[in-house]
């Protein structure tokens, strides 16, 4: 009998216990997930969206390795970056930051470093007629006209970020005389080749005749560097002579003559057409005077 009351009393227990057990189960509330990120971090469009937060903190990607991993794949996290970041070298890739984030091909602004799209934007200008859009010499590369030296020994990508303005470098090719520069305060390029900053010897020329002076010039144009309605890029601009705001003539100076835009295919056959036109590329602002098909 006692067993049995025993048993009872333990049974009775074990109810009492599970049944505070279940109802304390019942009562917890479901714990939040975890997350190092505001909310809104992202989704485009919110004010903590992370191209926001990154550029507060000057873009330095190593705060994303840190937990993301070194290949951004997720690490301590199990999270990847590299959903979005689909491009060669995930958030590395140069279009993340300046470009057309949905383009790799596209890696100059548009959109620039605060979001602008319009060329009116010192920091859009005209990156894309002179990378993507040029229609009167090969394209311009990135260091025709910046920094691309790495004097650490860190990648690139993370050696370059230090803060606007980007700095300005411009190549020998662009500049002849050493000592082309860009205007941050008046948005302007000057003494640079690619803008009629050039000389040509008339010592070194095979077509000697042709020269009135000793040297053949450009008129060293200085071109405003988010003007991009056409104006600037016009023949005679950057070689040619130009009077109370007209061409008068295309040819630079120290060039024997009077002809027109039109015959200059007339010596430059295969850079222009019958009609001034450029028709390859490769053989305008080169570096180098081609002439007789040369």
């Amino acid at each position: 009998m006692k067993s049995v009351i025993k048993y009872l009393i333990a049974s009775l227990l074990l109810f009492l216990i599970a049944s505070a057990c279940s109802e304390l189960q019942e009562d917890l509330t479901k714990p939040e997930p975890v997350s190092v990120h505001s909310k809104g971090f992202a989704e485009p469009g919110s004010q903590n969206f992370h191209s926001h937060v990154f550029k507060y903190i000057n873009w330095d990607l190593k705060h994303c390795i840190e937990c993301h991993g070194s290949d951004y794949s997720g690490g301590v996290t199990g999270s990847s970056c590299l959903g979005c970041h689909n491009n060669t070298n995930g958030p590395e890739a140069c279009n993340t930051c300046h470009g057309d984030f949905t383009d790799p091909s596209r890696i100059a602004p548009p959109t620039d470093l605060d979001n602008n799209i319009s060329a009116a934007s010192k920091g859009v200008g005209a990156h894309v007629a002179h990378l993507y859009d040029n229609s009167l010499a090969a394209a311009s590369r990135c260091s025709s006209c910046h920094d691309m030296s790495n004097p650490t020994e860190e990648k690139f990508v993370f050696a370059h970020i230090d803060g606007l303005p980007a700095e300005m470098k411009f190549n020998a090719f662009a500049d002849t005389e050493g000592n082309a520069g860009y205007s941050f305060d008046n948005l302007t390029c000057s003494n640079t080749y690619c803008h009629g900053n050039f000389k040509f010897a008339k010592a070194e020329s095979a077509a000697s005749w042709i020269y009135t002076e000793d040297f053949m010039t450009g008129n060293n144009f200085t071109p405003i560097w988010n003007k991009v309605d056409g104006t600037q890029a016009a023949c005679g601009t950057c070689h040619g002579k130009i009077e109370n705001g007209q061409l008068v003539s295309a040819l630079p100076n120290g060039h024997a003559g009077t002809y027109s835009l039109n015959e200059c295919a007339n010596c430059h056959q295969g850079v222009v057409d019958s009609q001034g036109n450029i028709i390859d590329k490769t053989k305008h602002i080169n570096g180098l005077a081609n002439t007789f098909g040369n």
